[in-house]
């Protein structure tokens, strides 16, 4: 890598909060989605989460538990398909991230989504809440499942 892309790189990351609004063909939930990414970047997720795996089958049981928790938590701000185009949306900076794009990345272990969803915003100063003290560990791993189920 050539020091031109390394000084290229680095700004646009400094740039990012900048940027944000400026019509640059990003919608709001990807960028809400970069935040998080940027994040775990430079800091990670933290041991206790990292290495986490689901340790509840994929069943239809789970699946619809998980379908529910997302209906009753996440929609207002997520949307219905998880494109971050909830009711709740229009008036969060930073927008909701774009769920069903995210779940589709390489970054979205099962650690990664965990963490996500039990520290909530905190890390990133959003609004997001922590889940960690609101739903039970066996709810976040249904509802990370049926977060994999969104396109």
């Amino acid at each position: 890598m050539n020091r031109w892309m390394v000084v290229t790189g680095g700004l646009m990351l400094a740039l990012l909060p900048a940027m944000h609004g400026m019509a640059m063909g990003m919608m709001d939930s990807e960028y809400g989605s970069m935040l998080r990414h940027r994040h775990v970047m430079h800091n990670g997720i933290g041991a206790e989460y990292a290495n986490r795996e689901s340790p509840i089958p994929r069943t239809d049981d789970n699946l619809w538990a998980g379908r529910q928790l997302y209906q009753q938590n996440c929609v207002a701000c997520h949307g219905k398909s998880g494109r971050g185009e909830g009711p709740a949306a229009a008036s969060m900076d930073p927008p909701p991230a774009n769920l069903a794009a995210v779940v589709q990345t390489r970054m979205a272990t099962d650690g990664y989504l965990y963490w996500a969803i039990a520290e909530g915003g905190a890390p990133l100063g959003t609004p997001m809440p922590a889940y960690k003290d609101i739903l039970a560990e066996e709810q976040i791993w249904q509802l990370i499942q049926y977060l994999r189920t969104l396109r």
